[in-house]
């Protein structure tokens, strides 16, 4: 490996004469420049000793006072590569100039908007290695439950013992969670294509009519030629558009549209445009046209709540899953990366060994992703979900499936009494198995709830790191404990970790 990486040196050095640089400062740099007292910045030459948990390089930066460093953020860098940088004295942020020694896990990024869009923050590192620092990050929050908790518990008074005498105490460690996980090796990973893996996207739109995402710390659009992390029938369908909304240049396209969402799912790709503005007769028209010429589908949207009205070809579409051919309804929730969702299945299946016996309690349930794969092997399943519309899809669903073994109802899943209501109206038994497919905020509202049902296992799948360790902190403080746990990259390029978990009593 090249000891200076020109290529990307290049890069950053052209970006740092541009206006993207500024979103590496930090609020307080921003605001002292606003109180018009900028600070002094200097050049140093930094090493990168580890990565935060957004995955920016980390620097110690030396101090005035002997023998002490600050830690400083050098973001798109990796561990072991000296730079030099630009810093501003009471920044914790520093402007990447060049890289002088470079990692051997460092590649050059695919696209050609990297580090000015807001959309990736890892595709300058191999992607094995991207795995391995998700998985680190998971074991790091992991760790700290399985680490002995010391406490003082008293012991009961012994025979003879004076009267007033205090009983003594001894020290008690015990992890906070009981885990077949003990290193990180432990931790399986569930891999996906590090490019063209999204089947969904909602972009937004520049006045020119281009599409892309938010600039990186920023409300404003990047228009991009194209993005590589979405399927292929899907770039083609943002290059069409592209092209077709730029030969209309005297029209201000933000004006008109809010955000456009693209899917590609069957029967063909789907173009969702949210409208804010009733566009010119005559271009809808031709945008129609064109978008019929493709033989791919559009809906517009005029209230921000509203419903999709159709404008060439139906609404109604569907995804494969392990098997079976899953409705959904547009604008409502669908896992961005197809290919993920199906080894989350296969890999659910082989963690529980399911026999045909299980009662199985399907909670966030939406319209049936996990629940009829599952209902495929377990004997009954029971399925709630908060949006009465996404439990009327999945009825749909099951009954167009032929499922005899599944059910659904609506409730509210912060609400454990509405819950427990509910499932005594589909069940009298106790749930062998409860899933747990909740959304960022995670289920702490129905922890309590779920201890009182008391399954034998939990599947706990996650979309965010810190809700899932808070929510396992009080499983296992409900004598639950952990059997397997799995890192799955559902959006490689990004920092974001989703995991899968297995728990018994």
């Amino acid at each position: 490996m090249a000891t200076r990486y020109r290529t990307f040196s290049t890069i950053f050095l052209l970006m740092s004469r541009s206006a993207h640089f500024s979103r590496l400062k930090t609020a307080k740099s921003l605001s002292s420049k606003n109180k018009g007292s900028p600070q002094p910045s200097k050049t140093l030459e930094l090493d990168i000793v580890r990565l935060d948990s957004e995955g920016n390089g980390i620097a110690k930066l030396p101090l005035k006072a002997a023998n002490k460093t600050a830690d400083v953020k050098v973001p798109h860098t990796l561990v072991d590569e000296r730079c030099i940088v630009n810093y501003v004295q009471g920044d914790e942020s520093a402007e990447l100039l060049e890289i002088i020694h470079s990692s051997e896990q460092r590649q050059e990024p695919p696209c050609e908007h990297f580090a000015e869009c807001g959309g990736c923050q890892l595709q300058h590192m191999a992607y094995q290695e991207q795995l391995h620092f998700k998985r680190d990050r998971m074991w790091q929050g992991l760790e700290a439950l399985l680490k002995p908790k010391s406490s003082a518990k008293k012991s009961k008074p012994k025979l003879g013992q004076k009267l007033g005498q205090k009983p003594q105490s001894r020290s008690v460690n015990a992890p906070v969670l009981k885990s077949a996980v003990q290193k990180p090796a432990d931790i399986s990973l569930l891999a996906s294509d590090p490019l063209g893996y999204r089947r969904r996207a909602r972009l937004g739109i520049s006045k020119a009519g281009q599409l892309g995402f938010r600039r990186a710390n920023s409300n404003d659009t990047l228009s991009l030629h194209n993005c590589l992390n979405l399927s292929s029938n899907l770039q083609q369908v943002m290059q069409c558009l592209n092209r077709f909304f730029a030969q209309y240049k005297d029209l201000s396209w933000s004006g008109y549209i809010g955000h456009v969402e693209l899917l590609d799912v069957a029967p063909s790709p789907l173009v969702l445009l949210r409208v804010v503005k009733s566009i010119p007769a005559d271009v809808f028209s031709q945008l129609c046209a064109e978008i019929k010429q493709r033989d791919w589908r559009l809906a517009v949207q005029k209230e921000k709540s509203g419903d999709y009205i159709p404008q060439v070809g139906a609404l109604a579409s569907h995804y494969p899953l392990h098997g079976l051919d899953i409705a959904f309804e547009p604008g409502k929730f669908i896992q961005i990366n197809e290919s993920l969702n199906q080894a989350m299945i296969k890999q659910a299946l082989e963690w529980l060994t399911l026999d045909g016996s299980e009662s199985l309690l399907d909670l966030f349930c939406g319209t049936g992703n996990i629940s009829l794969a599952l209902a495929q092997q377990a004997g009954q399943v029971f399925g709630i979900e908060l949006s009465s519309e996404m439990v009327s899809l999945a009825k749909h669903n099951a009954d167009k499936l032929g499922f005899e073994n599944v059910e659904f109802m609506a409730a509210n899943l912060e609400d454990g009494q509405d819950v427990l209501s509910a499932y005594e109206k589909l069940s009298q038994a106790q749930p062998d198995i409860i899933v747990l497919d909740p959304p960022r905020a995670g289920a702490a509202g129905f922890i309590p709830t779920l201890v009182e049902l008391s399954p034998q296992r939990i599947l706990y799948i996650s979309c965010h790191q810190g809700s899932f360790l808070r929510d396992l902190r009080k499983l296992a403080g409900a004598s639950y404990q952990l059997e397997k746990l799995s890192v799955m990259d559902m959006f490689p390029n990004t920092e974001h970790v989703e995991c899968m978990a297995l728990l018994s009593r």
